[in-house]
This record gives C-alpha cells, structure tokens and sequence, in this order.
C-alpha cells in the first residue's frame, strides 16, 4: 500500500499523475506530514536531476549569520558562590543525620523492656524426676541405606543441566563394628 502511494507521489512530481489520482493524493498529502516530507524530497531529487537547482550558493550567507550572531546580546550567567562547597557538605549533613537515626533506634530497641516475661514462674508442688539418658549406637541414627547413593547421583547430574549446587553433598563410612 503505501509503495503504491510512494509511486504516485513520484508520478506527481514527474506530472505523469490522472487528476482523479492526483485529487486522492492531494487530500493524503493535507493530513500526513511524513508523506509532504517524502514529496519534498521528490522535488528536491528531481530539480536535482534536471538541473534546476542554483549552481553556486550566496557567498555572504555565513557572514550574515555571524553578524546575526555578534549582534545578539551575550547572557552572562553567574555561578553560584557555593556550588562547589555546599555539595559535600549537604552529603555529609544526610548521611550524619541517618547514622543519628539509626544509633538512637537501635538504643531504644535495647532499653525497652521485655512486654512478655522470659520465663513464667509458678509454685512447686513436688520434686523433678530425672529423666534416664540412652544413648543409641550410630547405626539406628543413620537412614535408610540408599539413601546416601541417591543423593550423591542426583547431585551428579543435577550439575549437568547448569545448576551448580548450593549445598555440598559430604558423606562418610562409619565402622559400626569398631563401636560396639
């Protein structure tokens, strides 16, 4: 679609164009200004190559524009006076503010009281009971027994996919024998 436009705006400028076209044209060319730029382009291709265009350029033309310019009056805008001091201690000033902040809050935090008591406290009615201390033999502690070879092969090739692991797998022989 809009190759075909492309076209019609070069027939235009070539004046090959029907008038019914060139009407539809004319309305497009009143509401998109891409396409008025593209058609000023065009004409400027096709002076171009007709030789249309000036052969030399006005001479004068920069001198005009530096006489524009010098005639302008010049702004001078001073700095300010303490640009360069007020920065660093404005900088200094926050952060003084924010270890103020936080030293104060962290104090108020420990000297608040407890709103819960450690410990409840009631009566004794009678003496404790000392409970018998058993100790198992490291056998009955461990797992299951493949359960050690599961996890060090999927640790193996969870690496492959290209997730390291966050956890090392350590696993270890213990001689039961030698205990008992």
């Amino acid at each position: 679609m809009k190759e075909k436009l492309h076209e019609q705006l070069s027939a235009l400028v070539d004046d090959e164009l029907v008038d019914a076209e060139q009407a539809m044209l004319v309305r497009q060319l009143g509401t998109d200004p891409a396409l008025r730029e593209r058609l000023a382009r065009y004409q400027l291709i096709s002076d171009a190559l007709q030789n249309h265009l000036p052969h030399r350029v006005d001479a004068g033309f920069h001198k005009s524009i530096q006489a524009a310019l010098q005639a302008e009056p010049a702004v001078h805008v001073e700095a300010p006076r303490f640009s360069g001091l007020f920065k660093p201690l404005a900088g200094l000033a926050v952060a003084a503010s924010v270890a103020v902040v936080a030293v104060l809050s962290l104090q108020s935090i420990r000297d608040e009281p407890a709103s819960t008591p450690a410990m409840a406290s009631a009566p004794v009615a009678q003496d404790y009971l000392r409970a018998d201390i058993k100790t198992l033999p490291a056998s009955s502690i461990r797992g299951p027994q493949g359960l050690e070879a599961y996890l060090v092969n999927h640790n193996e090739y969870a690496v492959n996919r290209g997730m390291l692991p966050y956890v090392r797998l350590v696993g270890h022989e213990m001689n039961v024998d030698a205990k008992e």
